[in-house]
């Protein structure tokens, strides 16, 4: 994935699990992508924003797992704990375009690859909608995990090619230095 991107000189956003950050963090950066918290450890039982500020204090974004905006995700808290944006399912959010909210810009995610995880869509299928989806809407957010490369990454430059005709490729960082 890394290397799709290097090679064709796109910037993307990475989230990572705070406990991972350390295993990936270099890889990730020393490309310029922008890395985002996508929770300390998966585990929504537990606070995850003061675990993943031990990790580190400086990175700007964060992605719930599941987008579950869990009791913890309030505006006032992400805030208090130095986040400036925060990206979850335009579902979750209840909007379709990024917008500033309480002092936290919020970025909705349109779609993802969990349908093609679950082989509700052949690849196909998944990147025609994908285009259909990005071709309708003025802004579209969205998100493929490195979990599930299998089944997107051989097509992954393609894709890329594809959209990259059809606007302008952002980190979700830029988006939010956009809007604030």
């Amino acid at each position: 994935m890394l290397a799709i991107e290097a090679e064709m000189n796109v910037k993307a956003t990475h989230n990572v699990l705070g406990c991972l950050l350390s295993d990936v963090r270099e890889k990730i950066a020393k490309r310029g992508h922008c890395i985002t918290f996508h929770s300390c450890d998966h585990n929504l039982e537990v606070e995850q924003l003061a675990r993943c500020r031990k990790v580190d204090y400086r990175i700007k974004g964060y992605r719930p797992p599941q987008s579950r905006l869990t009791p913890e995700l309030t505006d006032e808290k992400l805030c208090f704990r130095n986040f400036e944006w925060l990206a979850s399912s335009a579902r979750s959010l209840g909007i379709r375009m990024p917008r500033l909210e309480n002092g936290l810009v919020k970025i909705p995610i349109i779609f993802d690859d969990f349908d093609l995880y679950k082989g509700r869509l052949t690849y196909e299928e998944w990147e025609q909608r994908a285009i259909g989806i990005i071709e309708q809407h003025q802004f579209v957010a969205f998100r493929l995990h490195d979990c599930y490369v299998p089944y997107w990454l051989l097509s992954y430059r393609s894709f890329l090619e594809k959209i990259r005709g059809l606007g302008t490729l952002k980190t979700l960082n830029e988006v939010a230095n956009e809007i604030i």
